[in-house]
């Protein structure tokens, strides 16, 4: 799937829920999120700090809401999710399709190929091959890449979908995937230039025009690391006041409105959630 990554928008409450705390309470609370950033307390938030605060931060908020998704699909309350259950919750009904079978129409083709593949990832999920998932099962489906039993999994169907010539390697062209050039153009769109760069320089780290299955990785699995290191080196960028590549309190608190709408806060959400604002994690 090429394209650019996906962009986290916060809902607008969220930006604007921070506010109505009292100005005390907010203060309160947001020296004690500096201070867990801080896990050296050598009283600065360094670039290392503020990224692993934000990965963290990320996939607490994937768990709370496979946690919560896990309670929408369990329909019996038996603390499993099964294939019917998941069926339904998505579908409002138990679809099943022929393995063998492919479909005229493109559309339903298309979904017959989704819907196969969620099932091999439903059962590869499924560790102990009871009935239905458990909670740690479900995360592992719904979040494959948190999970390192599900990470050859996650090789493979990229390489499934990717490799067309079967060497367990993906190339430069396999990546592109259908384009061709316009024979009458002179030189490939914006877009291809974008995507050849995010291959040569990006992926392809040993440089030799194809990637392997771990490169493949790098390229399929969101890059939660990526993401938090440019917000973490953003925020020192904008917020550092004396040029020493780190942040102190007194620079968060006269700035504080870009940290609160940053995810360093999760655009100031984890002012409203104790996990993030107690004094224990």
């Amino acid at each position: 799937t090429l394209g650019p990554p996906v962009c986290r928008f916060p809902p607008k409450e969220d930006v604007d829920e921070y506010v109505k705390l009292g100005h005390e309470e907010q203060q309160k609370r947001l020296q004690a999120i500096i201070k867990k950033i801080d896990v050296d307390s050598d009283g600065f938030l360094t670039e290392s700090e503020l990224s692993s605060w934000i990965q963290m931060s990320f996939k607490h908020y994937a768990m709370q809401e496979a946690k919560q998704q896990f309670v929408e699909y369990d329909k019996n309350n038996d603390g499993t999710v099964t294939w019917d259950e998941y069926n339904i919750q998505m579908y409002d009904r138990v679809i099943d399709f022929d393995e063998n079978t492919a479909l005229d129409d493109a559309e339903e083709e298309s979904f017959r190929q989704l819907h196969l593949e969620d099932k091999k990832r439903f059962e590869k999920a499924n560790q102990d091959s009871g009935p239905g998932l458990s909670l740690e099962e479900f995360i592992a489906f719904e979040h494959p890449e948190e999970v390192d039993y599900m990470t050859e999994f996650v090789i493979q169907e990229a390489l499934e979908e990717h490799d067309k010539n079967g060497d367990g390697f993906v190339s430069l062209e396999e990546f592109l995937g259908d384009y061709r050039r316009d024979p009458t153009a002179n030189e490939d769109p914006e877009w291809i230039l974008v995507e050849k760069d995010r291959f040569v320089n990006d992926y392809d780290k040993d440089n030799d025009g194809r990637l392997d299955p771990q490169e493949l990785l790098s390229w399929v699995v969101p890059n939660n690391q990526g993401i938090a290191q440019e917000e973490a080196l953003h925020l020192i960028d904008e917020m550092d006041l004396n040029g020493d590549k780190k942040l102190s309190e007194e620079e968060i608190l006269e700035n504080q409105d870009l940290f609160l709408t940053s995810e360093a806060t999760d655009y100031g959400r984890q002012l409203h959630d104790d996990y993030f604002y107690h004094d224990e994690l």
